[in-house]
């Protein structure tokens, strides 16, 4: 859900279908999405990079990316993306509930005073509401799906027990999602290595 989990699932994205040599396909896929080149076989890293830009892909649009991975048939990556946005979407819907709130409590002004040193000078006068503070904290790493401290101090601070605890329940649950996944790994490096052992005639009978 983090800016990097994201720009991690595009480049294995991106080497998969470098593998696959799929550039003219793809940018016959995205034709009104790209600007038409004459070129055969071109790489897939500049079209990301131009669906980006032109707003057909985020972290929060994926839509494009899930249509391309569909008409492949690269389900795995499928599935990778479709989980990344689940989560992504829950953590949406958290921060805005949250946002909701704060502005209510209109505590921009002690909000902005505490988490000051956290953005750069020149970014100060752009800050409006709870929801552009919030923006530029991501922008800086410091909000995130990775770095809860902030909403944490921000609810504690307001007395919001509820929200405090929804945002916990996230974070425990990301923490096991982690373990599991790293657990997973642990177990099938494991099994790699004995097999490997077994077919190098290591281990008699």
């Amino acid at each position: 859900m983090s800016a990097i989990e994201y720009n991690n699932l595009l480049f294995n994205t991106i080497q998969r279908l470098r593998e696959l040599n799929v550039g003219e396909q793809l940018r016959f896929m995205c034709r009104g999405k790209l600007v038409p080149r004459n070129e055969q076989n071109a790489d897939v890293f500049p079209m990301f990079e131009e669906l980006e830009q032109n707003g057909f892909l985020g972290p929060d649009k994926l839509d494009v990316l899930k249509d391309i991975l569909k008409g492949l048939k690269e389900w795995p990556l499928f599935g990778r993306v479709k989980a990344f946005e689940i989560k992504r979407k829950e953590y949406s819907s958290l921060l805005e509930r949250i946002i909701l709130v704060l502005d209510e409590l209109e505590c921009l002004e002690e909000l902005s005073a505490i988490f000051s040193d956290r953005i750069p000078e020149e970014k100060h006068g752009s800050i409006q509401d709870v929801r552009s503070l919030f923006q530029e904290l991501e922008n800086n790493d410091s909000l995130g799906t990775d770095h809860f401290e902030v909403l944490k101090k921000i609810l504690t601070q307001k007395k919001q027990t509820e929200l405090l605890r929804e945002v916990e329940e996230f974070e425990e649950g990301k923490n096991q999602e982690e373990e599991f996944e790293w657990r997973k790994a642990q177990a099938a490096a494991i099994a790699s290595s004995a097999s490997s052992n077994l077919a190098g005639g290591k281990f008699r009978l």
